[in-house]
């Protein structure tokens, strides 16, 4: 985009509105600065790659604005197991996360991501509310994930996730562990999620 002095000559108007203006766009994630860079559109994606196989895929088409989610904690970590599955060396710090997605302001998605150290653990704290770890990725570090492998299993919800899901204590729910890579088949983060089944269920769809 226009530098803040290129837009102030454009608009004939002063600092303030332009950079009011600009941190309004960014707060809607319509763009994202880079410091000493400039302002970027940002490539928004509603429709992420990963909702076809969710289920939340009508969801973000028709209900975009009832979509929220929310980062609930963020933190630098160890551990030779995650490390393992994303094939860094067990001293390697990761990205840890914990998010709840809701529909209506209902929860319906717990989250746990495990995330490899691409961008500092600060970007992923500017913004509590950001879209997805997919499309942080893609603006913040050019990454591209290409591919996902799924499991899903039925299981009880402990009491943590009970409560953050707002049910009771040993409903059942869907589990779901995906692992995202780039083109080479690089695994870029583990993503192991939760599913509020009582009022939303698993949709999946392929077209051939």
């Amino acid at each position: 985009m226009p530098s803040e002095v290129e837009l102030e000559k454009m608009f004939n108007v002063s600092r303030t509105p332009v950079r009011q203006a600009l941190k309004q766009l960014e707060n809607d994630r319509i763009i994202y600065r880079v410091q000493g860079k400039g302002s970027f559109v940002s490539n928004r994606q509603p429709k992420e790659s990963w909702t076809s196989m969710s289920g939340f895929r009508n969801h973000y088409s028709n209900d975009w604005e009832k979509i929220s989610v929310r980062t609930i904690e963020s933190r630098i970590m160890k551990s030779a197991h995650f490390s393992s599955i994303l094939e860094v060396d067990e001293s390697d710090e990761l990205i840890y996360l914990k998010r709840i997605r809701y529909l209506n302001n209902q929860p319906m998605f717990y989250l746990e991501h495990y995330i490899r150290s691409i961008v500092p653990i600060e970007v992923y704290q500017e913004d509590l509310t950001f879209s997805s770890v997919q499309q942080l990725l893609k603006e913040k570090a050019n990454v591209d994930i290409t591919g996902v492998e799924d499991e899903i299993e039925a299981v009880k919800a402990d009491p943590y996730i009970a409560g953050a899901l707002q049910i009771p204590d040993s409903s059942a729910v869907l589990k779901g562990t995906r692992i995202s890579y780039t083109q080479n088949k690089v695994p870029i983060e583990l993503n192991i999620f939760h599913i509020n089944t009582k009022t939303w269920k698993y949709h999946s769809h392929y077209q051939y």
